[in-house]
């Protein structure tokens, strides 16, 4: 692919892509491609296991890394803004301004010609070779969080090979950029929603981590004695400390993405919930699999984030309109502030995505949001919605990425939609 799209002769890059055939060929309804957003997040490793099985056994699914990612030419980190920060905290506006200015200077020599093409709009484009090289006429999506954006800006760039597409904890490309990286950063929701629970972060972890376990245990029940309530099992058998919820974590993070170990994970969850914790710490101690790792690699680095908020959202013109902003917004936004100053200088931007306009007869899409998602809000799932004429589908609750965090009845939708490729007679949530 071209690092800039507008210059097909220019420097190229290579997109990694994967592609799991239909389980069943005689009934395939086409390619589904997968993103799971971040940004940064490699998507070439897709968890088959956690999506409804439905779709894998009538679509081909297709995953990606995204450029300047995993295979895809991963950029060199960058490293933390740490001078920025502390100018800023200290109330010298002008050497912060400094500061961001040295810091976007170094970081996009690091990351070459890709610095100012990290964007949305040049993914979009690598999402269309993409279908051409896999013979396709048309694509169904299933977007996630920050990939929700290349979903929209695909919907309205090439209409005409769009089959489906679901929006999961979708993001408004019309926001400001200091309001996404504050809804980014989700960190006040977070604290203010649990109010500092540690064991209300490990379940909300563990419902994600082990959605396509508990689908497995509920359709399986005489294979698995924690079908009830898996995620509450597994919360018990922690024993309601630190240490206890760690090793539960480490066990489902070992066997949440493997199929072959549920058998053995539901065996554990059972003998610890009878006090013997034997089994879930051999289970913990295989650790996350060596491939899926490599695999499902991330570049999460706030060089590569610069890289891609810079250029697709509206920034003010100088870093101390852009802390004046954060302020105005959040008045303990000063950390974020500072890892964003940076963007005053950055390179691409100026040409932020802004509210999509979709062409007339373009298909229909499906967004699912949560009540009480702290990163993208129910407001901006309705804006979306609106705009783009979709049939929404609201669950109560702040799972983020329904359709791999576990929700049932997001899930279902899911894959009526994208089977029947119609919004007609969409199962909604209680």
């Amino acid at each position: 692919m071209p690092v800039n799209p507008a210059d097909p002769e220019g420097r190229k890059i290579g997109i990694v892509v994967s592609r799991l055939p239909a389980a069943d060929r005689s009934k395939r309804i086409g390619a589904l491609v997968w993103n799971p957003g971040g940004p940064g997040i490699a998507g070439s490793y897709v968890p088959a296991a956690q999506l409804p099985p439905e779709l894998a056994q009538r679509f081909d699914l297709i995953g990606f890394d995204p450029r300047g990612s995993g295979r895809s030419g991963a950029v060199p980190g960058c490293g933390e803004d740490n001078a920025v920060s502390e100018a800023l905290e200290g109330g010298q506006g002008a050497a912060a301004g400094t500061a961001a200015r040295r810091y976007a200077e170094a970081c996009t020599k690091k990351l070459g010609a890709l610095a100012g093409y990290l964007g949305t709009r040049a993914m979009t484009e690598d999402l269309d070779a993409i279908r051409a090289a896999l013979g396709e006429e048309r694509l169904s999506l299933l977007m996630g969080s920050y990939g929700t954006l290349l979903g929209q800006q695909y919907l309205v760039a090439h209409p005409q090979h769009v089959r489906a597409v679901v929006l999961d904890g979708t993001m408004d490309p019309a926001l400001s950029g200091v309001r996404a990286a504050l809804d980014a950063s989700g960190t006040a929701e977070d604290k203010a929603y649990t109010g500092g629970n540690a064991e209300e972060v490990a379940r909300q972890q563990l419902q994600s981590v082990l959605s396509g376990f508990t689908l497995w245990c509920k359709n399986n029940a005489s294979h698995c004695s924690v079908y009830k309530d898996p995620v509450g099992r597994a919360l018990a058998a922690a024993g309601g400390d630190d240490k206890g919820r760690k090793k539960v974590l480490s066990a489902a993070a070992a066997a949440g993405y493997v199929p072959e170990r549920w058998p053995e994970l539901a065996d554990a969850l059972d003998a610890a919930g009878h006090g013997d914790r034997t089994a879930l710490g051999k289970l913990a101690d295989k650790g996350f699999p060596e491939q899926l790792k490599s695999e499902a690699g991330s570049t999460l680095d706030l060089g590569y984030n610069l890289g891609v908020y810079c250029t697709d959202f509206a920034w003010p013109g100088t870093p101390a309109a852009i802390a004046d902003a954060f302020h105005k917004a959040d008045k303990d936004s000063s950390f974020t502030a500072a890892e964003y100053l940076p963007c005053a200088f950055w390179p691409g931007r100026g040409a932020p995505l802004g509210a999509i306009k979709v062409p007339p007869a373009t298909p229909r899409p499906l967004v699912i949001n949560g009540t009480d998602d702290p990163r993208t809000g129910i407001s901006g799932a309705r804006t979306v919605s609106q705009r783009l004429g979709a049939q929404l589908v609201v669950f109560k609750g702040r799972t983020h990425v329904a359709t791999q965090g576990g929700v049932e009845c997001a899930q279902r939708a899911a894959a009526r939609y994208l089977v029947t490729g119609s919004t007609q007679r969409i199962p909604g949530c209680p």
